[in-house]
Parts: structure tokens; sequence; C-alpha cells
């Protein structure tokens, strides 16, 4: 429900020439609930493979910041 069938546009619109800074916010924030956590971490949808380039890569610190956050929250994200 966190990101739905929207997961996708987002992790589109991030995968763009110039992601705008403020996706990485609603991505950190999306992940803390458990839902927002296994939508990124499902395999089909290759979104930590979407984000780990955006650690290093743009040039705003804001979107850094919410992707490196994401990613952390991830890893809270236990298997069954």
């Amino acid at each position: 429900r966190a990101l739905g069938p929207g997961a996708e546009p987002l992790l589109r619109a991030l995968s763009g020439a110039r992601p705008p800074a403020e996706l990485g916010a609603l991505l950190c924030n999306l992940s803390q609930a458990p839902e927002g956590r296994r939508a990124l971490l499902d395999r089909s949808g290759r979104a930590v493979q979407r984000l780990l380039p955006l650690v290093r890569g743009p040039d705003s610190a804001e979107l850094r910041r919410g992707v490196v956050g994401a990613l952390r929250n991830c890893c809270f994200e236990h298997g069954k």
C-alpha cells in the first residue's frame, strides 16, 4: 500500500537525468513502513539496483541522504 502500483513511476523518475531532490525524502519516509520496505526489496522491481548509483552520483545532497536513508531502512526488513 505504501508504494503500491505507484512504485514504478517513482523509481523511473529517480533513474532520470536529473531526479528531483524531494524524491529522496519521499523514498526515505515510505521505506519506514514495512509495506514500503517490501516494495523496495521486491526483486522483480530491481529498486535497490536503481537506488545504489544514486548514493554517489547525484549533485543533490538532499537526494543522496534520502536514498541512503531508504536503503538503511530496508536493512530492518526481516525475511520470513
